[in-house]
């Protein structure tokens, strides 16, 4: 049985609920990921494992804890899902549900990426189509029309507050994705974040951007 939170809005430019941000001693921003995690585990149609606990992407060891059954396996971000949901194909190791779940987190994210720097400052650019539509390593299609970014490094599901220096707009994205592809460029903005910065017919500004939240 799925256990759903109510859905959250999500980010606009206007109005965005941000974290705490946890600082290193040298004033890095670090990603909230605990080596273990204890919640109840269910099941859930399709081919992903998803959790509302973990960085999108981890590589997670799920523990029934009242039989010591096991899988591993990639979970994905979804904030209206309460605990961890598996695919119905493991059933027949975890066994039935709910049952109790003791998540070992063997891999932080996608890439394994735990600090943010507490600004960034170079050229953005933005991309629409063909990519619309498409995969991202954050496990959600990519959506011209939201409110979304591609770093080159930092951790997925970070929130930045865009600034275009040449005409103080600013813009609230998540990063979902990994580029720009060309060197020397430190975003890509979706088409609706450039639209709001007014950039769309420079194509490329210079933009300074503060990091609200390090991953998820």
């Amino acid at each position: 049985m799925k256990r759903f939170l109510p859905l959250l809005l999500f980010i606009s430019s206007c109005s965005v609920v941000v974290q705490d941000r946890s600082t290193g001693a040298d004033g890095e921003l670090r990603v909230n990921c605990p080596e273990v995690l204890r919640t109840e585990g269910f099941y859930c149609t399709g081919d992903r494992a998803y959790s509302n606990l973990v960085q999108s992407g981890s590589r997670v060891r799920v523990v029934n804890t009242a039989t010591g059954k096991s899988i591993t396996i990639a979970v994905f971000r979804r904030e209206d899902i309460r605990g961890i949901c598996v695919p119905e194909r493991f059933r027949n190791i975890l066994g039935n549900e709910p049952f109790p779940a003791r998540l070992e987190i063997q891999r932080c994210g996608v890439d394994d990426r735990r600090t943010c720097p507490a600004r960034i400052r170079g050229l953005a650019s933005y991309y629409a189509e063909p990519y619309h539509g498409r995969e991202t390593p954050y496990g959600i299609r990519y959506d011209m029309h939201g409110y979304y970014s591609a770093s080159p490094d930092l951790p997925l599901g970070s929130l930045l507050k865009v600034k275009n220096l040449k005409n103080g707009r600013e813009v609230v994205v998540k990063v979902i994705d990994r580029g720009p592809l060309k060197p020397g460029r430190v975003l890509d903005l979706s088409y609706s974040a450039a639209r709001d910065l007014d950039m769309l017919r420079d194509g490329v500004v210079e933009v300074q951007a503060l990091v609200l939240r390090c991953g998820d």
